[in-house]
């Protein structure tokens, strides 16, 4: 999803983009990136890949680490042999989700599952990436192309709408919380950042607006006047293999903040 738009949003800026993605080379080898960086000399590298099953994750340990950690650290040497500056994207899972206040960008990782450790041993090869790295934080993604790695296949958006429309009632968690965002908003911030003259660092690019997922369910509810009953569970209600943070809230203290989370909803949902 988001490689997707950042491929058009950094092209519609003017710029030239090569999209690579795992069919054609596989970050996992370090002399693959190698080679295709010394090919194409990037000024800039964006990581938008990632083992995303979080469940999955807590039986394939393995995958998760070489996809979220060691592919992170070929990318950061490969990029520093061409002097490419660096953007790996991280999530809000590398918390533990037990403060109310939220995580700015000086919180020290303390993740609650494999995918969030896996994403926080990443993490490290980006910061201490010679040239300068940017890391960028976010959360509750979805946009308009497809979501790959997911079992699901589909983002929390289109699988409200496809059970809505299969099912008379539909069960959602209200004791997660978090920031909704999307890719394109997202995508923006990052040509933003990248173009704007910011300091290498930790970035927390999010959609602002507090919510559950059962109050963005409510507001997709609303706004598409779906008429299966939307019914409000716990977490507990809905087992899972990995520990989900409860308040995995990304605060931002450093950059402009992204609009409202209910504006970019009713962008995508138009």
């Amino acid at each position: 999803m988001l490689g997707s738009d950042l491929q058009k949003e950094f092209e519609d800026s003017g710029h030239e983009v090569m999209g690579v993605d795992r069919e054609e080379v596989d970050i996992t080898h370090g002399p693959n990136i190698a080679d295709v960086f010394h090919t194409i000399e990037p000024e800039v590298v964006i990581n938008a890949t990632g083992y995303t099953d979080v469940d999955g994750a807590e039986t394939n340990r393995e995958a998760a680490f070489a996809l979220n950690s060691e592919a992170v650290k070929y990318l950061a040497e490969a990029a520093a042999a061409v002097s490419a500056k660096f953007v790996h994207i991280s999530t809000e899972m590398v918390f533990d989700g037990d403060n109310k206040s939220g995580y700015n960008e000086t919180t020290e990782p303390h993740a609650v599952n494999v995918y969030g450790e896996s994403k926080a041993a990443g993490e490290k090869h980006v910061l201490v990436y010679e040239s300068g790295g940017y890391l960028v934080r976010t959360s509750w993604l979805y946009g308009k192309f497809s979501q790959r790695g997911k079992p699901r296949g589909l983002n929390f958006i289109e699988t409200m709408i496809k059970l809505a429309n299969e099912k008379p009632e539909v069960k959602v968690v209200n004791d997660q919380f978090g920031k909704l965002t999307s890719t394109k908003d997202l995508a923006q911030a990052i040509t933003q950042l990248i173009s704007g003259g910011y300091v290498p660092g930790i970035y927390h690019l999010v959609n602002e607006g507090v919510a559950s997922w059962y109050d963005v369910a409510k507001e997709i509810w609303q706004r598409c006047g779906l008429k299966a009953t939307l019914q409000p569970i716990s977490s507990s209600e809905y087992p899972s293999i990995a520990k989900r943070p409860k308040y995995s809230v990304l605060v931002n203290t450093k950059f402009p903040p992204l609009r409202p989370w209910q504006q970019a909803l009713a962008d995508y949902l138009s």
